[in-house]
């Protein structure tokens, strides 16, 4: 008998930094579009401006909300990146074979690794929100022969998942 395990988490993130720049390049480009309206030679560009402005402007804040998804399906990992609940990216997947092993964010273990490769790639899945500090744990995974770190911000039914299907990985 199979002991099959899923588990799947959606965690809220912050706005990512390049859609809040181009939602503030539309902005700035409606204001400049407006502004040049006004002027009598530029009227036909100033309305262009406007029109191209909020397309731009209009693009970017439908693009503000984003999410990641955790899939765990037994020894599987998968991360996905959904933004405005439209589209869908696979950011990022990995096993339990290339789990080295599993700890809090804060922890000693990471400070080793850190000490002994200071490279090593930090790929952020999390809400980036202090009051869900808690529950950020960091895959240290070995891929092609590099260490890299992957913060997750795991559930009680997450963490269970680990729990059942990565034994021995995490460290306290």
């Amino acid at each position: 008998m199979l002991n099959d395990g899923y588990a799947e988490h959606i965690v809220k993130t912050k706005t990512p930094a390049g859609v809040m720049v181009g939602i503030a390049i539309g902005a700035v480009i409606i204001v400049a579009g407006v502004a040049a309206f006004f002027v009598p030679i530029l009227t036909s560009i100033g309305l262009l401006m406007t029109i191209i402005g909020a397309v731009i402007f209009g693009i970017f804040m439908s693009r503000r909300d984003t999410e990641y998804e955790y899939i765990m399906v037994n020894e599987d990992v998968d991360i996905a990146r959904i933004t405005a609940k439209k589209s869908r990216k696979k950011v990022c997947s990995f096993t339990n074979a290339d789990v080295k092993f599993i700890a809090r964010e804060e922890s000693i273990y990471l400070d080793n690794e850190k000490q002994q490769d200071s490279s090593i790639r930090v790929r952020d899945y999390t809400s980036k929100d202090a009051r869900y500090e808690d529950g950020v744990y960091v895959f240290v995974l070995n891929k092609n022969g590099k260490s890299e770190f992957v913060k997750l911000e795991l559930s009680d039914k997450t963490i269970d998942h680990v729990n059942n299907f990565f034994r021995g990985k995490y460290k306290e």
